[in-house]
């Protein structure tokens, strides 16, 4: 009688609130498949209840079989930290395959990982790209590419990117660490906003609040940055006569209380309502409902398009610079921009989404190309 071949063990690390929500896709897909052994770690990177824990208890994420405690105290240390955690991990373990998502330290430190211990690396969201150095998670996101050996693409131009920077194989042969393969598969958030979202009534679209969310440390960290945008959002919605609600991220909230010790009276005093971070879902809903998106989020940014919302980039560049030219999205490169951009999109409507990211099938092809690894 022939030999059963044992499943693939795979270690999938996740660590940050955009990496559960891409985790959560994925794992509807692996529940059905018998094929592979999974290994969840969570990094720690977030770990409160507001961008952690709600996120696993209402995506009905699995409970990680590992959760790390790096330090606060400094990002290279928290960075060591987990890396080592995930080391230890891989030599208890020993899997065939390790998986990645998206751009945050848990990306990278996972990636390391993965390279100091020989395993190969599948890197989910690979080749976006802002060219803004500047900016940690485009250091994340290109070194994660070059340690990857498969590279899962949600566009056209993450494909052309890495090709530009010589990452050219494609789908058709098996993967080798000196040959990755870069394969095109849509987009796996896209396929959790048409999964909920498409419960939610048509009739209630564009009809709520404008939807604010402020986070980046490029414009969060600096008091007087952080307050001209929300003066200028201020203003803009005085002109236009709407009101926003404002999801407060715990490290903009911290600023806020270290500078201007009467935020949130200030705030709703200019028709910005603030609220604690929403749950997942909450948030999607929140997006779906807003007559317009106002958000330094890549996250956000996608989500509303996936749900045909407008949306106000509040960053000079975006990874996914599709939407831009389907102006879905525009660009305020400073407060002085808002005014004009969020009333021209405003203007616009709801957008009618497309297929950019798939069909809402991407952790489907996802599963079927690992399959032939």
């Amino acid at each position: 009688m022939a030999e059963m071949n044992s499943p693939k063990r795979m270690v999938i690390v996740v660590g940050a609130r955009p990496q559960f929500i891409k985790a959560a896709a994925l794992h509807r897909t692996l529940k059905s498949a018998k094929n592979w052994e999974t290994i969840w770690v969570h990094t720690g990177q977030h770990h409160d209840e507001a961008l952690s824990k709600q996120f696993f208890k209402e995506l009905s994420l699995p409970q990680p079989q590992v959760t790390l405690s790096p330090t606060s105290s400094s990002r290279e240390l928290r960075m060591g930290d987990m890396m080592h955690g995930v080391r230890e991990v891989i030599r208890k373990a020993k899997p065939d395959w390790m998986l990645v998502f998206g751009d945050t330290d848990s990306t990278l430190a996972g990636a390391f990982a993965a390279s100091a211990e020989g395993v190969p690396l599948i890197h989910v969201e690979a080749g976006l790209r802002s060219h803004l150095w500047s900016m940690p998670e485009e250091v994340n996101r290109v070194l994660t590419d070059r340690l990857s050996s498969i590279l899962i693409c949600p566009t056209d131009s993450a494909v052309l990117h890495l090709k530009r920077e010589g990452i050219t194989h494609v789908e058709g042969d098996s993967p080798h660490p000196s040959r990755p393969w870069v394969i095109r598969t849509g987009d796996i958030m896209h396929d959790n906003a048409i999964h909920f979202g498409s419960s939610w009534p048509e009739i209630d679209r564009g009809r709520g609040r404008i939807l604010l969310t402020l986070h980046r440390p490029s414009n969060v960290d600096n008091p007087n940055l952080l307050r001209r945008w929300l003066n200028s959002t201020g203003a803009w919605l005085e002109k236009v006569g709407l009101e926003a609600t404002f999801p407060v991220h715990p490290r903009t909230a911290n600023v806020l209380e270290n500078n201007l010790p009467a935020w949130r009276k200030e705030l709703r005093d200019n028709s910005i309502f603030t609220t604690n971070p929403l749950g997942y879902l909450d948030l999607l809903q929140a997006v779906c409902q807003a007559p317009l998106v106002l958000t330094d989020s890549g996250g956000v940014q996608k989500e509303a398009y996936s749900l045909g919302t407008r949306c106000v980039v509040l960053r000079g560049t975006t990874e996914w610079v599709e939407q831009v030219e389907r102006e879905q999205s525009a660009l305020a490169h400073g407060p002085e921009d808002l005014d004009k951009l969020a009333t021209t999109m405003l203007n616009k409507g709801r957008f009618k989404t497309d297929d950019l990211y798939g069909t809402g099938q991407a952790a489907n092809d996802i599963l079927r190309c690992l399959e032939k690894v």
